[in-house]
């Protein structure tokens, strides 16, 4: 099968979901920071595989049975590697960056560098077993991998922006429950069992999840975008657009906002935060047939051009025949675009109250 045909189904994958991730967010990253981001995710590859060599080699002993040695392989030779390089990623290059403002960056990033390194990691799996396996990991590992890096961004967002005593616990949250999900996911497929089914059902949690923790951060910025935020010593958190004229004659957020006159910052309560939108039916519709759509076409496009590339061209008909096939294609995948495009920008109902 062609290389370009092979390489597509590996990447387009992950495009999609970092698209996906990328324009949800009303404050978007630097894009050079979210390429390098993504290059470190894919590179951090090289250092992973030794260290998940050596510390499976450290588990042997314990890889007794048919559930022993999936856990040995799954938590030591996968999880806690790939995990903790993700992690190092996030807090060793990302986090000390001022573009690196908010808490809802941290699932951005997050999932940013897990979508690099599924991606190189996707190419050496395609390459080696075939479009088969490209397409089951599109549907799964990809995904997995993007919703542990939303997780543990979650809480390296937090982290960013906690204080200094609450910082330690956040971050060991995030680590701790991204190689937890990652291990589980992979346990359960290792077992080479029945039992593997259950790694779907671990595989929703983390997209439930991960979609769950998107949301309540989006809510935050949302609200921090819709009213002023004042400084007073550290922070003003404003969570709606309520003002009033304060004894000194300047305008202030009164009962919708926490005033903090400490050197910390302390999170609102979460009953008082504005709930997130949520997505229609009708929008996750367009949404799933917009990337099934498009992920097809791009194959279908890689397969085109690779066809194109092995035929000889026997005159003017055959080129008239080429261009209505990439022209109908093109308009086809046109229309997924619109529709997956329609889908991410579609209004969003507010939860019934």
């Amino acid at each position: 099968m062609s290389v370009l045909l092979l390489g597509g189904s590996a990447v387009v994958p992950s495009l999609l979901l970092f698209w996906y991730v990328y324009a949800r967010d009303k404050r978007p990253e630097p894009h050079g920071l979210l390429l390098r981001t993504f290059l470190l995710g894919a590179v951090i590859c090289a250092p992973v595989v030794p260290t998940a060599m050596a510390l499976q080699s450290l588990g042997e002993p314990f890889a007794d049975g048919v559930w022993g040695s999936a856990l040995v392989r799954a938590f030591l030779g996968a999880a806690i590697p790939e995990e903790l390089f993700k992690f190092l990623v996030l807090y060793g290059y990302v986090w000390r960056k001022p573009a690196f403002d908010e808490p809802l960056d941290g699932v951005v990033y997050g999932a940013t560098a897990s979508l690099g390194f599924a991606t190189l990691e996707n190419i050496l799996y395609v390459g080696e077993h075939g479009f088969e396996v490209a397409v089951l990991r599109a549907l799964t590992a990809v995904p997995g991998h993007a919703f542990t890096g939303v997780v543990m961004g979650a809480f390296v967002g937090r982290a960013k922006l906690a204080a200094p005593q609450q910082r330690f616990g956040l971050l060991a949250a995030g680590l701790g429950w991204a190689t937890l999900l990652h291990g589980a996911y992979d346990t359960f497929l290792m077992t080479n069992t029945g039992y593997a089914v259950l790694a779907f059902g671990v595989l929703l949690i983390e997209v439930q999840w991960g979609r769950k923790l998107y949301r309540l951060l989006q809510s935050e910025q949302l609200a921090h975008m819709a009213a002023p935020a004042l400084v007073s010593n550290d922070v003003l958190v404003a969570r709606e657009a309520l003002v009033m004229q304060g004894p000194s004659g300047i305008q202030v957020a009164t009962a919708s906002a926490v005033l903090v006159n400490s050197e910390r910052w302390e999170a609102p309560p979460r009953h008082l935060r504005p709930e997130a939108p949520r997505r229609t039916a009708g929008s996750w519709m367009k949404l799933f047939i917009g990337g099934l759509g498009l992920t097809a076409g791009s194959l279908w496009l890689l397969g085109l051009a690779a066809a194109m590339a092995d035929d000889t061209f026997q005159g003017a008909a055959d080129s008239i025949g080429w261009g209505i096939l990439w022209a109908g294609s093109l308009a086809i995948i046109g229309f997924f675009f619109w529709l997956f495009r329609s889908g991410l920008r579609e209004p969003t109902a507010l939860p019934e109250r």
